[in-house]
């Protein structure tokens, strides 16, 4: 049966009731979290307890990443020598944030530091040859790339023959064949020890930098001056990896959840003006990285040059500051309205063709800094790979975006014959190919699809964790555990409960046509506190204030919201349905 928001089935996850009850008795956590922790895998109780309470302590060992110790050799050298070394970046948040950690901390070491970004448009993602003659004319003999570079064979050929040593830090699917360089670290290398395979290109950064300062101090470097808080990196941290839709599990979650911590009493004054534009002061989430701080940044990349929002990161300027944030602000609006000007452009090119099991869409008008975000957004009406091609002359370059259980990086790898380049991961990549091989290729990859979708089925539903009811959602421990969940996001999605048996208490329409539900439990309860309301909020649902609510089932995602200081759990509406 579809449902009336959103015309999906919900599917209900299934639930080992021994287990879960043991779980939650074992581990001190109100059933109904029990049941949360154990669909994501989270099931004894040593799990629950570090995943409540993650500790920075608890983060993998960097020295166990393959060529980690080549790396920082190479990298204690260069401080011995003081060295220029010149990092090299992507443009995206992940890029931009590694590039600022790597350079403030090697400049703190005393390293003359040149970062270089490529022009999103002009140079294209990854090292290019023109980039690295420049910087080797400048006087640098170690190159460091962060968020790239694990499939730049000849350019990191050409790096050496330029007499540069290369250091490659990346996060992205390694090719058969690694390039040839001095270190190569990637935790997602099939012979890497490193436990955790899904760091962002930031998380592999920051690890090499954990090396280096432990290698250092056993050196006697700093003679009994104060060693560097790796803390203080720890907002760059969060800001990369959740804006790179990495699974917020595993160290992934501990260095976000340390991070956000950083973030609120942040004294960066990049980060200030950027929290002052978002309108955000303490408790950040990472959906406010996510849809608030992240868009801003990326749009320098996107709209014009990264270097721009680099800038923003490292400056001590307050001025300076302000001015850069406002900058972003605007290129960020001008990508608003360049994405919906694409958008409808490519829905126009879609309602031409029969239904398809991969969309491949290309003109020569797209900006090649925001088809990726266009793309993403078709996935989500469509529910199909979808790559978008900017043409420029005789090359096409592309970004395509995958839905759940397609993986897009293999895919493409089935037909790379047809592409000058590519990269990426599961759900996102970057191509290049010849303009004349787009028809081609497109056939080729649907090919590839279909075979797939012969095997699983990618239809939208509802996954809903479990049934919630209201007496259990309004106890005290519910609330105080909750904020221990977070923060939530890619891989770890928030849960999403199912409300029967509730009465409303109070409807109404707030806002700009938000719907407002005051919902109370419908059975006799005894306790004082489960006696008191949970307020709902559908935005954008007012015009469903009159529906039988009590015929109805909700699914909801609890939300703690914060007014004046004051903490208060609150319901936001996912669906409806029948019961």
């Amino acid at each position: 049966m579809s449902s009336v928001i959103l015309e999906k089935p919900w599917d209900f996850a299934s639930l080992n009731t021994l287990v879960i009850d043991e779980l939650a008795k074992k581990s001190g956590i109100p059933d109904i979290i029990a049941k949360f922790l154990y669909q994501r895998g989270i099931s004894t109780p040593e799990a629950v307890s570090q995943h409540l309470s993650p500790k920075l302590k608890s983060l993998g060992d960097p020295w166990k990443m393959m060529d980690m110790d080549k790396a920082v050799d190479r990298l204690v050298k260069a401080v011995a020598g003081k060295e220029q070394v010149a990092v090299f970046g992507d443009y995206d948040v992940d890029g931009i944030t590694s590039s600022a950690l790597v350079f403030e901390f090697l400049e703190d070491l005393g390293l003359k530091t040149t970062v270089y970004i490529p022009h999103r448009e002009k140079e294209g993602y990854g090292l290019n040859a023109e980039a690295l003659r420049n910087l080797a004319s400048r006087g640098c003999r170690l190159l460091i790339t962060v968020d790239c570079g694990i499939s730049d064979n000849e350019a990191v050929a050409l790096a050496g023959e330029l007499g540069m040593d290369v250091i490659i830090t990346d996060h992205h699917e390694p090719p058969d064949s690694l390039p040839v360089a001095s270190a190569v670290l990637n935790p997602k290398r099939p012979d890497c020890a490193f436990a955790f395979k899904e760091l962002a290109g930031v998380g592999v950064a920051f690890n090499l930098v954990r090396a280096l300062r432990h290698r250092l101090y056993e050196l006697g470097h700093w003679n009994g001056a104060q060693i560097p808080n790796l803390k203080k990196y720890l907002d760059f941290v969060a800001l990369g990896t959740v804006a790179d839709v990495v699974p917020l599990l595993g160290d992934n979650r501990i260095l976000v959840r340390a991070g956000l911590e950083v973030l609120d009493g942040c004294d960066r004054p990049g980060i200030k003006a950027l929290k002052a534009l978002c309108s955000l002061d303490s408790g950040i989430t990472s959906r406010d990285i996510a849809f608030r701080i992240a868009p801003r940044i990326n749009a320098a990349g996107r709209m014009a040059h990264a270097d721009k929002a680099f800038k923003l990161l490292i400056t001590k300027d307050e001025s300076k500051a302000k001015q850069l944030a406002c900058e972003l602000h605007l290129l960020n609006q001008k990508r608003q309205t360049e994405e919906n000007k694409i958008l409808n452009q490519a829905l126009d090119k879609i309602r031409l063709l029969e239904r398809q099991t991969a969309y491949v869409l290309s003109s020569h008008e797209w900006k090649r800094g925001i088809i990726g975000i266009v793309a993403s957004r078709l996935v989500e009406q469509l529910h199909r790979p979808v790559i978008l091609l900017a043409m420029d002359g005789d090359e096409a370059h592309g970004s395509g975006r995958s839905p759940e259980g397609i993986n897009l990086y293999e895919s493409l790898c089935a037909c790379s014959g047809h592409l000058s380049s590519f990269g990426g991961h599961m759900a996102a990549a970057g191509i290049s190919l010849p303009s004349d091989s787009v028809q081609v290729f497109c056939k080729a990859f649907q090919k590839v699809v279909a075979s797939i979708l012969e095997q699983i089925d990618v239809r939208p539903r509802l996954m809903v964790d479990c049934t919630a009811g209201i007496e259990e959602l309004i106890d005290p421990d519910f609330s105080r555990f909750y904020e221990y969940l977070q923060p939530f996001g890619a891989g770890y999605s928030a849960p999403v409960f199912a409300v029967r048996n509730f009465s409303v208490s109070r409807s109404t329409v707030v806002g700009n046509g938000h719907l407002k539900l005051s919902l109370t439990a419908r059975t006799h309860v005894k306790n004082e506190h489960m006696r008191e309301k949970v307020d709902l909020v559908g935005w954008g649902h007012g015009d469903k204030i009159g529906l039988p609510w009590e015929e109805l089932e909700l699914a909801c995602m609890p939300c703690i919201n914060v007014w004046q200081g004051r903490k208060q759990l609150e319901l936001r509406l996912k669906d409806i349905r029948y019961r």
